[in-house]
C-alpha cells in the first residue's frame, strides 16, 4: 500500500510507502507531515518525512478522529468506546459505552469532549472523569459546542440548537487545573449538589470543598474527620450528640495530637478506661485522682485497680484488693510496702496464711533480689497539645480566607455556616452553642466543671488543625514534593520487557513480549518473572509495627542527562554459556530428560535477558524462533 501526498492543485508531490500492508484508513495526526493510520487492532502515528512510527496506541477500530481546538489531545471514536489521547498519542484514558457512540465535539474553550450516543449527551474530560449532560428524544450529530449551546443535526438534516448545563464539568475541570478562583466562583454563584459530586470531590481528594455541599449532618461530619478538620467536626458532633460521631471524632483528634478535643470526645462517651490511660500519658495526675474517685463512686473495682496502678498509690490498691475479698493479696501488698498498721489488721484477720506469706517475703529479701516498686513512667512532654509544625496554608484556602474577609457575596440563598467555619479556619466555638448541648457526664459524677473547662480551653485557644498560621513569628515548613517511584520510572522509560519484569509490572511486560516476539502463553516464564522481580527490590526491615523499606538495586545509567538509574538484571551471557555447556555434557551423557531441562530453561530465560553489546544481541537473536 502507497500514502500519495499532493498539494491543493491535486498535483502529486511526493509517494511514501505504508509502514503495514494492513492499513485501511488515514486520519489527520494534527500537525502538518504526520499522519495516523488506521489497523484493525490499532493506531500508528506515522511522519512522512523521515518514513518512520513515532508511536502506536491499542485501540479498536477507530471511526472518527477528533482534535481539540489547539490540536493538543485527540479523541478516537469508535463503536462503543471512546479514548482520549494526546498529540504524541499517548493513552489519557478510555470510555466505554453500553450502546453506540453517534458523535462528538471538543468545547471551543476548554478540554471537555462533548459526545452522544443514542439517548444522551454526555462529556469525557482528560482525566477520564465523565458525566451526563442530558437527554435526548432523538438521536443528533454534533457539529460545534459553544458558550453552553450545543449545535448539531438530527436524521432530517434540520440544524438544532440545544441547551446544555456545563457547570459540572467545568468545576472538575477547574479542580483538575487547580484553577481555585474559577472553582470559588462556581460555588457562589452556581447550584451544584448530589450525593455523587460529594463523592467525587471526597475521592479526588477534595472534602473540605464537598462540606460546602452537605447539609446532612451524618454526611458533614464524616466529611469533616476526613479533611482533618476538627473544628467543623466538633461544632457537627455538638448537633449530632450521638456517641458514635464522639468516638470518631477522639480517634482522629487524637492522631492530630489534639488532647483537649480528646479528652472531651472521652468524657461525651463516658469511655473511663481511655479516659484515665490520656491522664497517664500526659501525666495529668490530679485528673488521674479524680478518675479514681469516679470509679469508686460508679462501685467499679477494676477502673480502681487500675487508677491505682497508674497513680502507683499502694495504699489504695491494698483497699480494693480487700474490698473484693482478696485478703491474702492485700496483706501481700501492705507487708511489701511497708504499711505495717494495715498489714497487722489484715493478719488477724486471715490467721495462718499470714504467717506463710511473712517466711516468703523474709527469704525474699535474704536472697538480696533486686525488686523495686512498680511507678507509672514519667511523661516526656506535659503539654496540653501536641507540638505541630506551621505548615504554609493551600492555596484555596487563602482565597477562601481573602474572598470573605475583602470581597464577601451574598449566595442567592442562605448556606448556613460561613465558609471560614467550614473549610477550617480559625473561629472560636460559641459558647451558647456549648450551653444548649445537653447529656454528657451524669450529675453525680460531678465533672460538669472539668468538661466546661475543656470547652472553655478550646475556645481560648486555635484548635489545631495541622495548618498553623505564618503570623505566629515561627517559620511555615514547607513539605518536600513527592517524587516518582524508581520502579514507575522503569516502566514509563524502558521498552524492555527484563525491566518491567524488575518493577513488578508483569502486565506491562507481558504485553512487550506479545509485541516483540509474539509470546502468547506466559505459565513457563513465571519463574523467570519472578526472579527478576525479586532480584531487582531489596527489602529492609524497618521498626517494630512499621512497614519494611524497599530498595531497589539500580545500576547503569538510562541516558547521559537523566538522573535515573534502571535496574541491575542478574543475568550475563557468560551464565547462559554455562548453562548450554552442562546442558550438552548431559546430552552427551545420554541425561535426556536433564538436558532437555537446562535447554527449557535457558529459552525460558532469554525473552528477560538484557544484552550489554550488539554482538551479544546478534547471538541471542536467532534464539527467537525457538521461542
Amino acid at each position: 500500500m502507497q500514502i500519495l501526498i499532493k498539494d491543493l492543485a491535486n498535483e502529486r508531490r511526493k509517494v511514501v510507502a505504508s509502514p503495514s500492508p494492513a492499513t485501511d484508513k488515514i486520519f489527520f495526526a494534527g500537525t502538518s507531515g504526520r499522519l495516523l493510520l488506521r489497523l484493525d487492532d490499532r493506531l500508528l502515528l506515522f511522519e512522512t518525512q523521515s518514513r518512520r512510527i513515532l508511536s502506536e496506541l491499542q485501540v479498536q477500530r477507530v471511526k472518527y478522529v477528533h482534535w481539540s481546538p489547539n490540536n493538543a489531545f485527540v479523541a478516537l471514536i469508535s463503536k462503543h468506546g471512546i479514548t482520549i489521547a494526546s498529540r504524541e498519542l499517548d493513552q489519557l484514558c478510555s470510555i466505554s459505552e453500553t450502546v453506540r457512540v453517534k458523535g462528538g465535539v471538543w468545547d471551543s474553550h476548554s478540554k471537555v469532549f462533548v459526545y452522544t450516543t443514542l439517548n444522551h449527551v454526555k462529556y469525557c474530560l482528560t482525566s477520564g472523569d465523565t458525566g451526563t449532560l442530558r437527554t435526548l428524544d432523538m438521536p443528533v450529530y454534533l457539529t460545534q459546542v459553544l458558550k453552553g449551546k450545543l449545535h448539531c443535526l438530527d436524521r432530517e438534516c434540520k440544524t438544532r440548537i440545544l441547551s446544555i448545563d456545563m457547570t459540572e464539568a467545568n468545576f472538575k475541570l477547574a479542580l483538575e487545573s487547580k484553577n481555585y478562583a474559577e472553582v470559588m466562583h462556581i460555588i457562589r454563584h452556581a447550584r451544584l449538589c448530589g450525593e455523587a459530586l460529594v463523592a467525587y470531590l471526597q475521592d479526588r481528594g477534595y472534602p473540605e470543598v464537598a462540606l460546602h455541599f452537605v447539609k446532612d449532618l451524618t454526611t458533614r461530619f464524616k466529611l469533616a474527620v476526613a479533611c482533618g478538620n476538627i473544628q467543623v467536626a466538633l461544632s457537627t458532633a455538638y448537633e449530632l450528640g450521638d456517641d458514635v460521631s464522639w468516638h470518631h471524632l477522639g480517634v482522629e483528634a487524637l492522631r492530630q495530637g489534639n488532647y483537649q478535643v480528646v479528652e472531651m470526645a472521652y468524657q461525651r462517651t463516658k469511655n473511663f478506661e481511655r479516659l484515665s490511660f490520656l491522664y497517664l500519658l500526659t501525666g495529668n495526675t490530679d485528673k488521674l485522682r479524680k478518675m479514681l474517685k469516679i470509679a469508686e463512686m460508679r462501685h467499679d473495682l477494676m477502673a480502681r485497680f487500675h487508677n491505682a496502678l497508674f497513680l502507683g498509690d499502694a495504699e489504695e490498691r491494698m483497699r480494693v484488693l480487700e474490698d473484693a475479698g482478696q485478703l491474702a493479696l492485700a496483706y501481700l501488698t501492705s507487708a511489701t510496702h511497708g504499711l505495717t498498721e494495715q498489714a497487722e489488721r489484715l493478719g488477724d484477720r486471715i490467721g495462718p496464711t499470714a504467717i506463710s506469706i511473712q517466711r516468703s517475703l523474709e527469704l525474699q529479701r535474704g536472697d538480696d533480689s533486686c525488686a523495686l516498686l512498680l511507678q507509672p513512667p514519667t511523661p516526656i512532654v506535659r503539654a496540653e497539645n501536641w507540638p505541630l509544625l506551621a505548615v504554609s496554608r493551600m492555596s484555596m484556602y487563602e482565597l477562601l480566607d481573602s474572598q470573605s474577609r475583602y470581597a464577601p457575596e451574598q449566595d442567592d440563598e442562605d448556606s448556613g455556616e460561613t465558609w471560614e467555619a467550614q473549610l477550617g479556619s480559625d473561629i472560636p466555638l460559641s459558647r451558647d452553642v456549648v450551653d444548649e448541648v445537653p447529656g454528657g457526664w451524669d450529675d453525680e459524677l460531678e465533672l460538669e466543671d472539668e468538661l466546661m473547662t475543656a470547652t472553655a480551653a478550646i475556645e481560648g485557644s486555635q484548635i489545631s488543625t495541622g495548618i498553623m498560621r505564618e503570623d505566629d513569628g515561627q517559620a511555615p515548613f514547607h513539605a518536600p514534593p513527592s517524587g516518582v517511584a524508581p520502579m514507575a520510572v522503569w516502566c514509563e522509560t524502558a521498552c524492555h520487557a527484563a525491566y518491567h519484569a524488575a518493577a513488578g509490572s508483569f502486565e506491562t511486560g507481558m504485553h512487550l513480549l506479545y509485541r516483540q516476539i509474539a509470546v502468547v502463553e506466559f505459565r513457563p516464564l513465571k519463574q523467570a518473572f519472578m526472579a527478576r522481580a525479586l532480584s531487582s527490590l531489596h527489602s529492609l526491615p524497618g521498626l517494630p509495627l512499621a512497614l519494611a523499606v524497599v530498595m531497589p538495586v539500580r545500576g547503569q545509567t538510562l541516558t547521559e542527562t537523566r538522573a535515573s538509574l534502571l535496574p541491575v538484571i542478574p543475568l550475563n551471557m557468560a551464565q547462559l554459556i554455562d548453562l548450554l555447556k552442562h546442558a550438552y555434557k548431559e546430552f552427551q551423557r545420554g541425561n535426556f530428560v536433564t538436558s532437555e531441562r537446562i535447554f527449557r530453561t535457558i529459552l525460558r530465560t532469554l525473552p528477560l535477558y538484557v544484552a550489554e553489546t550488539r554482538a551479544e544481541a546478534q547471538e541471542v537473536r536467532p534464539c527467537k524462533q525457538f521461542q
